[in-house]
């Protein structure tokens, strides 16, 4: 008996697991480099306090409008990968020019060029990522989860690294790592719109993707005070740097295991029903860290991003991904990151001043907006769900489901 099961290694691309987490991987080592050590660099070149964070809040506001808009042109375009290249050249020059740029208006200027190109990056990979899952049978979970172990490395490697290299090998170094992604995105398999629906307008986003996005935009901003305060305030209720940082590094190790296992999630689970799973985990955890809980109590409230972000994340990259077909991914991924960002964006600016009154009480406020977005979640779950096409092969006719 034949094996029907899709392969994973086609004609256009390597492997694609394999690839898929290659291009995960050079696309995570840059924000690796930048978040962490940009303002270094930043400094390095006279920056004062004010200017480094115009520079790290430009990215906020060119994301709003690139990210919507690139989704549109990706689906119009139809060549995904062309398409991702682009993008990472495109950023890969702009972190170049500000090694040799003449002064802190040309780098200002670069830092939103390269916003342009950089940011649209993510979603539209995710969005190549869910079509991979879905036509070609690649493990999306497996391959997105090198991502976030390629950041942590970057994070190492570049703190060590800077202990010999000269403060402008963090642009070159970011640069570098986004030519590596534009160059693994061209051995991906090849993705085209299909034939009957290329010159078909691009389906709607319908009533239920949208509630289902907005739902997982407020669990995921639920985690802004979280970002921002959490160590301040750990740090000061006496808990030493170190412990701080395994916190973390164990919030992202349990991150990396839901990847591991996220097929296996998406097949137990609708993609609702894990943004719901992420928002009430979430409603749990930050009102219990809102208690200001011993310290040993925290290490499994940290481990609770795996549901928190996690499956949050994944529910709404499937959700989106069923949108309507090949000819709305780009978008409709597109449409669920810019959600977040003005969800994140609106948050973050609401902690500051909560957290300078309320102290830990902040975290009141986060199960607040997480228990909101189970509500979405629900009302999501109570729109009626649009059968979509089935694909026939990878790529081939689109015939009605049977």
């Amino acid at each position: 008996m034949s094996d029907s099961r899709p392969s994973r290694t086609f004609s256009g691309g390597f492997s694609g697991s394999g690839t898929l987490s290659a291009v995960y991987a050079a696309l995570f080592v840059a924000p690796g480099f930048y978040l962490p050590f940009f303002p270094v660099f930043l400094a390095s070149l006279g920056f004062t306090p004010e200017a480094i964070g115009i520079a790290i809040g430009i990215p906020m506001g060119v994301r709003l409008l690139a990210n919507p808009v690139a989704g549109i042109l990706s689906d119009r375009f139809g060549r995904p990968r062309r398409f991702l290249a682009v993008l990472g050249l495109g950023a890969a020059a702009a972190f170049a020019l500000m090694a040799v740029s003449p002064g802190t208006g040309a780098v200002l200027l670069l830092v939103g060029v390269a916003t342009l190109f950089w940011g649209p990056a993510f979603p539209l990979t995710d969005a190549f990522g869910v079509r991979l899952s879905r036509e070609r049978g690649v493990d999306y979970g497996r391959a997105r989860l090198w991502g976030s172990v390629a950041f942590i490395a970057a994070n190492v490697a570049l703190g060590v690294a800077l202990e010999v290299l000269p403060p402008s090998s963090i642009v070159w170094l970011i640069a570098a790592s986004l030519v590596l992604y534009a160059l693994s995105v061209q051995m991906l398999p090849r993705l085209q719109t299909p034939a009957e629906t290329a010159s078909a307008a691009p389906p709607k986003i319908g009533a239920r993707v949208v509630l289902a996005v907005f739902a997982a935009a407020c669990v995921q901003s639920s985690h802004a005070a979280l970002y921002a305060f959490s160590s301040v305030h750990w740090k000061a209720s006496g808990i030493s740097s170190s412990f701080i940082g395994f916190l973390w590094g164990a919030g992202v190790a349990a991150e990396v295991v839901v990847f591991y296992f996220a097929t296996v999630m998406l097949k137990r689970f609708s993609p609702i029903g894990l943004i719901l799973i992420g928002g009430a985990s979430a409603v749990v955890r930050f009102a219990l860290t809102a208690l200001d809980p011993p310290q040993l109590l925290l290490l499994p409230l940290m481990t609770m991003h795996a549901f928190t972000f996690t499956a949050t994340f994944l529910g709404m990259v499937s959700i989106a991904g069923e949108s309507g077909g090949a000819g709305a991914q780009g978008r409709a991924q597109a449409f669920s990151s810019t959600a977040v960002s003005i969800a994140m964006l609106l948050a973050t600016f609401a902690a500051g001043p909560l957290y300078a009154r309320y102290g830990a009480h902040v975290f009141l406020v986060s199960s607040l907006i997480a228990a909101f977005g189970c509500v979405l979640a629900l009302l999501a779950w109570a729109q009626p769900q649009k059968v979509q096409p089935q694909s026939d092969g990878a790529g081939g006719k689109t015939v009605e489901p049977s």
